[in-house]
């Protein structure tokens, strides 16, 4: 008798402290309850060589928990030649988006760092930044990596976006040099005799053509 009751205490020991167990797991965090905060980059205008290019960047808290209340860091570091000239807060709805321009090592490398508190579900900052391009950048394409972290020890990352730019031909696509069209001028403008004109405006294998006669093209 004395031995049934002492495996029924034990029995309903062992079921409070699964009880106890189940109530320490269910109290966990869940990873997807954690504060998914996005991040895109774009830019605005275009970029060429020798001009001003600007960069935007959006972080925006899209889940349904907020940051911690070391907020957020976004991170932007530029490719060797461009140079980082000035940015600024376009939007931002936590009140409390900051950034500065940096020179990590090595020296040629410029970035960006920007700063945020907390960040609550649906709550966003929008950067616009403004960076010198060479007027020898190369190569033509300028691609770079904006990061973001919530904030602690360690930071822990958040998401990363990527953006490519054309520096030549006003942003547009191409090496930087060569024509588009074999255009064909004789005959189409009035010429003077003996003037020295490139039929195809500098197409791969042109050659020069002398002496047009003065006139309009006629059917």
């Amino acid at each position: 008798m004395a031995i049934r009751t002492l495996r029924r205490r034990f029995a309903a020991l062992g079921t409070v402290l699964g009880l106890g167990v189940a109530v320490f797991v269910t109290g966990v965090t869940p990873a997807y309850a954690q504060a998914q905060v996005e991040l895109t980059k774009t830019h605005v205008g275009e970029f060429t060589r020798g001009g001003v290019g600007t960069y935007r960047i959006t972080v925006r808290n899209t889940g349904a928990e907020p940051t911690n209340d070391f907020g957020t860091q976004m991170e932007d570091t530029y490719p060797p030649g461009i140079t980082f000239l000035e940015s600024r807060v376009v939007s931002d709805t936590t009140g409390t988006a900051e950034c500065e321009g940096r020179i990590p090592q090595p020296p040629d490398r410029t970035g960006l760092t920007c700063r945020s508190g907390r960040m609550n579900p649906g709550d966003s900052y929008v950067i616009e930044a403004d960076v010198f391009i060479p007027s020898n950048q190369q190569p033509c394409t300028v691609t770079n990596t904006a990061s973001v972290f919530e904030g602690g020890t360690p930071p822990r990352l958040l998401d990363t976006a990527s953006h490519t730019v054309n520096v030549c031909n006003g942003g547009n696509g191409g090496n930087g040099g060569g024509s588009i069209l074999p255009i064909n001028l004789s005959g189409l403008l009035p010429m003077y005799n003996n003037v020295t004109t490139n039929n195809n405006i500098h197409s791969p294998g042109a050659t020069n053509v002398s002496g047009q006669t003065f006139g309009l093209n006629t059917p």
